[in-house]
């Protein structure tokens, strides 16, 4: 084959190369994924055994949390996946009431959000373990697939306390529990606040659910958290 020849051959392969690469479609980012928040169905509300619990709705406008005096978990189970970003706009209306102790300190550990992510891992309950668990640690056990655990539940906080920016911690009362405080906004009894929480979990780790926790039972609070937006990428 001539010089000529060859050139023209690779001239029509390049050509044609080109053209393939027109024909290949691009692939988008994957679009996040939106919680339902106007249906109970696909969540869990749980209740601790020796306190009051909220009350919690399910609406068009979105998850309702009203808190008097209390505290309960509420949980949304997910397939195990892997998250790299989670979004949630809130409307919180209502006092916070602290005392002088540091925010998280033993009779003040409430928080107006806690939205904890729970990640697959290798620890599991026994037998004895499990007789003995209160109700919210076998739920949380419960949540991870035969054959595999929990890691632990990581909070991300919104957290009224100026001293906890930007601090984290192990749970004091259980190791299983870990916080990292995220976004300021003071307990004051303003007027409804717009809030978005924006965090990005471990992207070496399956997530097993998402577990929410407001509480007002160690402050004597009241005030109301309305969930309008709860997305993860």
């Amino acid at each position: 084959m001539t010089l000529r020849m060859k050139g023209k051959v690779t001239e029509k392969l390049i050509q044609l190369l080109g053209s393939l690469a027109l024909m290949v479609p691009t692939l988008a980012p994957a679009a996040p994924q939106g919680i339902p928040l106007d249906s109970k169905d696909g969540w869990q509300v749980l209740q601790y055994s020796s306190l009051p619990a909220h009350t919690v709705n399910f609406g068009a406008d979105g998850l309702s949390i009203e808190v008097d005096k209390s505290a309960s978990p509420i949980i949304y189970p997910l397939t195990p996946r892997t998250v790299t970003k989670v979004a949630v706009d809130l409307v919180v209306e209502g006092e916070l009431r602290l005392k002088p102790a540091r925010q998280g300190e033993e009779s003040n550990d409430d928080f107006l959000m806690r939205l904890g992510i729970v990640y697959e891992g290798d620890q599991t309950l026994g037998f004895f373990q499990r007789a003995v668990a209160p109700t919210w640690i076998s739920t949380l056990f419960d949540l991870a697939p035969e054959g595999t655990g929990v890691d632990r539940i990581q909070f991300f906080t919104v957290f009224s306390d100026p001293e906890l920016g930007n601090t984290e911690r192990v749970h004091p009362l259980a190791e299983l529990m870990r916080e990292k405080n995220v976004l300021f906004a003071p307990a004051k009894n303003n007027p409804p606040r717009e809030l978005t929480l924006e965090f990005t979990p471990e992207a070496d780790r399956k997530v097993l659910a998402l577990w929410i926790s407001t509480d007002g039972d160690d402050t004597a609070s009241t005030f109301k958290v309305l969930i309008r937006r709860l997305s993860l990428h």
